[in-house]
């Protein structure tokens, strides 16, 4: 039996970090890593299966629709059985389109950075995760049907 296919999204820096830790005891050969486009996530991504979306303001709303489209793409094309992200940003079409068009289970991890009040991703992934995991108690009164899993 192969393992799921995965695909692992995340911004760069502490998001990254905590989604590694996530994941470290995770089979992941059968996945592939969707980011954004930097020195530092090229070298990360040199022996990873990747691809690379540009990076962007959220305000931006052409180059959040471009970076969508290239989301569907990617999903269409490598059609994963999950999706894992700790977010920010450029994680959130991938879930929502892998969700909403291909019914890919989301597993979300809301960041330990947000320890009482979250950034805009968790408010927006908490609809649609089949998971949703914070590493916070206090977060449990934002977000009720959410796991409690500790700082990673």
């Amino acid at each position: 039996m192969n393992p799921p296919k995965i695909c692992l999204t995340s911004s760069s820096g502490g998001h990254l970090h905590e989604l590694l830790l996530a994941i470290k005891n995770v089979d992941t050969s059968n996945s592939y890593w969707v980011m954004y486009n930097s020195p530092h996530v090229r070298k990360f991504c040199s022996d990873k299966k990747h691809y690379f979306v540009m990076n962007t303001s959220p305000t931006n709303k052409l180059t959040w629709l471009v970076n969508a489209m290239k989301s569907l793409l990617i999903l269409l094309w490598e059609r994963p059985d999950v999706i894992i992200s700790t977010g920010a940003g450029i994680s959130f079409p991938t879930m929502w389109l892998g969700k909403k068009l291909l019914k890919i289970k989301i597993i979300y991890i809301a960041s330990a950075a947000d320890v009482t009040q979250p950034a805009r991703t968790p408010y927006r992934a908490y609809n649609i995760a089949d998971l949703f995991l914070v590493q916070w108690p206090e977060m449990l009164n934002l977000f009720p049907k959410a796991k409690l899993i500790g700082v990673l």
